[in-house]
């Protein structure tokens, strides 16, 4: 088989399921990330051989791909903010929006020139932390998850990225034993409650962790209110959090933080016009 009859290939079996130009970049990126073979070589050669070793490997990728396993998944990595990323089935994909969140920190801190100590709460892959601590060099960031599977993961990510990540494994609703002082902290809890369910894509609702998406239907701030109350102990006078939420609880959001009566906020909108993340500040 060769590339181009390799990607014709592609293109009818997923047609269905995608168009054109997402099938060409999953065809090229499952090139590149299986057998380092650059998409300029497919122009300049394009009736070049797979193996039989190859060709096995994109058919199983294929099989994934027809069952809409995220691309992400299958190639096991991703990128955030320019930096790469191992994933896998027990973290979520990190998201445009979150680097966003991410990009609010960095712009408030740009100019910083002391150290300034930093919490991501629920920190999945780490990609909030790796990359804050990758950019700012004067955070010293803390990271904590329930999941040591999950941190394992996470720690990974941060020796691959070449920064140093203090990770924790904490419970964020059980925080009583976990006393360190902040600066900043960062979260990006699950927010979504199992009512949406209905809206999402087959590939995020049956292969993304449903423990880091989903919320109680009865309790959708539950892991806000958590932190809301550890920062209002343990996070330093006029220090910040930065939330990224779900725009369709903002009204209740609001609400709650302003009944800690230590707390004044700012709201931002994400790409696509939404109120996706809250700077809150500490009086």
């Amino acid at each position: 088989m060769t590339y181009i009859e390799a990607r014709t290939f592609f293109i009818r079996e997923l047609k269905t399921l995608l168009e054109v130009n997402e099938i060409d970049f999953y065809f090229k990126t499952l090139l590149h990330s299986l057998f380092n073979i650059e998409s300029t070589a497919i122009a300049l050669d394009p009736n070049t051989n797979f193996s039989e070793d190859q060709k096995q490997q994109l058919e199983e990728a294929l099989k994934h791909l027809q069952k809409e396993k995220p691309l992400q998944y299958i190639i096991g990595s991703t990128y955030f903010r320019e930096l790469s990323f191992r994933v896998n089935p027990a973290v979520l994909i990190p998201r445009p929006e979150t680097e966003e969140l991410v990009a609010w920190v960095l712009e408030d801190h740009k100019g910083l020139k002391q150290k300034k100590s930093l919490i991501d709460f629920g920190t999945g892959s780490g990609c909030i932390a790796i990359a804050l601590a990758k950019e700012q060099p004067n955070f010293e960031v803390s990271a904590i998850d329930v999941d040591h599977t999950v941190l394992e993961l996470a720690h990974q990510n941060a020796t691959h990225n070449q920064v140093n990540v203090a990770f924790s494994q904490q419970d964020i609703l059980r925080l009583d034993a976990f006393c360190t002082k902040a600066h900043i902290i960062v979260s990006n809890p699950p927010y979504i409650p199992p009512s949406e369910q209905a809206e999402m894509k087959p590939n995020v609702l049956q292969y993304e962790p449903h423990l880091a998406l989903f919320v109680p239907e009865k309790d959708p701030l539950i892991f806000y209110r958590s932190i809301l109350a550890y920062g209002e102990v343990h996070l330093i006078s006029k220090g910040y959090i930065y939330f990224e939420i779900n725009p369709r609880f903002l009204g209740e959001l609001k609400s709650l933080i302003l009944s800690f009566n230590v707390y004044s906020f700012e709201e931002r909108k994400d790409i696509f016009g939404k109120v996706r993340m809250l700077r809150i500040q500490k009086e």
